[in-house]
Order: structure tokens, then sequence, then C-alpha cells
């Protein structure tokens, strides 16, 4: 469980959500989430799965949400005059919600493309700096082997 969980987690960014796709009762997702944050099994599968710390690790998966999310859930706000559990719904690919004045509802998500275009540059960004440390570690080899 602690696998799924911390693949979860990298995918989601959030302990709650992760335990609950996991298999917790919704009611101590979010306790056993950050149980499971605290464990050294958790934390060594986050370690190998990112280089980076896990600020970045979060903020990644949050734009492959955006870039990836679902909307489904926000589409049951407007289905329903009022959705039974506000509270359960996925509503991360939202940025804003309105009531117009005709008695509607207004929904703006975030823009895919953007988090797409993000992520691109992040992916882009890695593979140079992957790139030029493997070209200083063959130069440093290099230059301690030929001080035989």
């Amino acid at each position: 469980m602690c696998e799924d969980f911390a693949r979860l987690f990298l995918t989601l960014g959030s302990p709650e959500e992760a335990a609950k796709k996991a298999g917790f009762p919704p009611g101590s997702a979010l306790a056993e989430g950050l149980k499971l944050l605290e464990s050294k099994k958790v934390r060594r599968i986050l370690k190998t799965a990112s280089a980076g710390s896990l600020g970045s690790v979060q903020a990644l998966a949050g734009l492959r949400r955006l870039a990836f999310g679902r909307i489904n859930d926000a589409l049951k706000l407007l289905s329903d005059d009022e959705p039974q559990d506000v509270a359960a719904l996925d509503l991360f690919n939202v940025s804003e919600i309105k009531r117009v004045k005709g008695g509607g509802m207004e929904i703006k998500f975030f823009d895919r493309l953007e988090a797409l275009k993000r992520l691109l540059e992040i992916t882009r960004s890695d593979s140079e700096n992957e790139s030029a440390d493997r070209l200083f570690s063959a130069l440093r080899d290099s230059a301690s082997s030929g001080d035989d």
C-alpha cells in the first residue's frame, strides 16, 4: 500500500487524495496520508522517484494535474442546483466559479496548454542539466585519469 500511496502522491500532490485513491476511508485519509509521508519507506520511494525537493515534486504534480486532470466533478456543479457533498468534489482544475445574474453559473478552468508548456520547460531544463552534469563528470574523469 505504501508504494501505491507514494505513486499517487507523486501524481496528485495531495496526501489526502493519494490516501483515498490508495484505499483508505475518506474520513481518515488525510491523517493516514500524513502518517505515510512521515514513514521511511514512503520517503525512500519519493526520494528515489524524484531527484528534486518535495516542493518541486508537488509543483510538478500540480502541473500534471492541471494538464491532464479530469473536470467531471466541476461539471456536476452545472448539472445540479446544489451538489450533495461539495467538499468531496475534485475541483483542482477550476480557477474560478461565479454565479451570473441570470441565475446560471460560470466555471473557469486553468489553462491546460500553459501547464503543458511549463512541464515541457521543466523537462527540457532537467534534461539539459543532466547532460551538463554528464559532460562535467566525463571531463573530470578524463582529467583525473590523465594524472596517472
